[in-house]
């Protein structure tokens, strides 16, 4: 049996039982930034461009080889967002060091900074999460327009039993590739990559991707019985697009009123007099007094935020069990 000093000592059952979580958000977003910063960003953004400069060399004439460097510069621009997300996500988890101590009665005293440092935590946790916001609407968008794209792919060759619409064109790029391809596409340089990689490696391993691609592609373009299931698997995997946009939304939601919780925190401590604060900001706190006003914003995100881990664990449980099953096959 141990009594802990003060101010320690104070601290609720409650606020132990959130300080839980928010000491796992300190550890496990900080690592996951250093992550999408590093294997996820910047060393898999040096070896795509490396991937792609070797392409460039080469003459290239094929439509296997167009789906192959699409797929390259769509892996270089999603690598170079990893990282600035990373970023911001590493910033969000060091500020969950100061939310933890709160939890604990530390920002009382002038341990690691007191209140002030606290304050300047949840100034940097915001502005990085108003980036964070951004990419939860972007991704929620673009989940509904692929799974539109996808439903309509389906309905195509459906209809025509194969990859030509009604004009003759071809409707196979590196999106499409990858949602025809039976087990799908996940090519190497899709892949979280060390600080050094082996260019020669590289190169053997590129080359006979793009050989695999090369085969893929004449069997979907001349076998129409590589694409018999291909209608089916694509209205699954439009099923599932929609509903992941539908749950970015969600988490665009949850964020968003973490976001202003914690804002009113930041809001109360630059205007902690309500005789004397501008009418606009006993607004913004909803005309509560600022200790009811930061006591309910600072709830607000703890609140939404031991949500969100709950249902990015439970969401894939979920819809992995409601997504559309495939048809029995008829006996004969």
């Amino acid at each position: 049996y141990y009594n802990l000093p003060k101010p320690l000592n104070e601290t609720p059952p409650l606020d132990v039982f959130i300080s839980i979580f928010q000491f796992y958000a300190l550890v496990s977003c900080s690592l996951s930034g250093l992550q999408l910063m590093t294997s996820m960003g910047i060393w898999k953004l040096k070896r795509i461009n490396a991937l792609i400069e070797a392409r460039n060399t080469k003459q290239k004439s094929y439509l296997s080889d167009q789906i192959v460097d699409a797929s390259l510069e769509k892996e270089r621009a999603a690598a170079a967002r990893t990282a600035f997300v990373g970023i911001n996500v590493f910033c969000i988890g060091v500020s969950f060091f100061w939310l933890t101590a709160n939890s604990w009665n530390v920002t009382s005293t002038d341990w690691i900074g007191g209140l002030a440092a606290l304050i300047h935590a949840l100034t940097v946790m915001e502005v990085a999460l108003i980036v964070l916001l951004y990419y939860m609407l972007k991704d929620a968008s673009e989940g509904l327009i692929k799974s539109k794209r996808m439903k309509k792919m389906a309905d195509n060759i459906r209809s025509s039993g194969g990859l030509q619409q009604k004009n003759g064109e071809i409707i196979l790029t590196a999106d499409t590739y990858e949602w025809v391809v039976e087990d799908g596409w996940s090519p190497f340089w899709c892949e979280s990559v060390g600080p050094t990689v082996d260019p020669i490696e590289d190169m053997k391993l590129l080359n006979k991707e793009a050989a695999k691609v090369s085969v893929t592609v004449d069997a979907l373009l001349t076998t129409k019985q590589s694409l018999q299931d291909a209608p089916h698997r694509l209205e699954v995997s439009s099923w599932m697009a929609r509903m992941e946009g539908y749950r970015e939304y969600l988490y665009f939601v949850l964020n968003l009123v973490a976001f202003y919780g914690y804002f009113l925190g930041v809001l109360c401590y630059y205007f902690d007099d309500d005789e004397t604060q501008p009418f606009h900001i006993g607004k913004l706190k909803f005309g509560l007094v600022t200790e009811h006003a930061d006591w309910h914003g600072n709830f607000a995100g703890d609140f939404m935020w031991t949500i969100e881990p709950v249902v990015i664990l439970v969401s894939p449980i979920i819809l992995n069990y409601l997504k559309p099953k495939a048809p029995r096959a008829k006996l004969e």
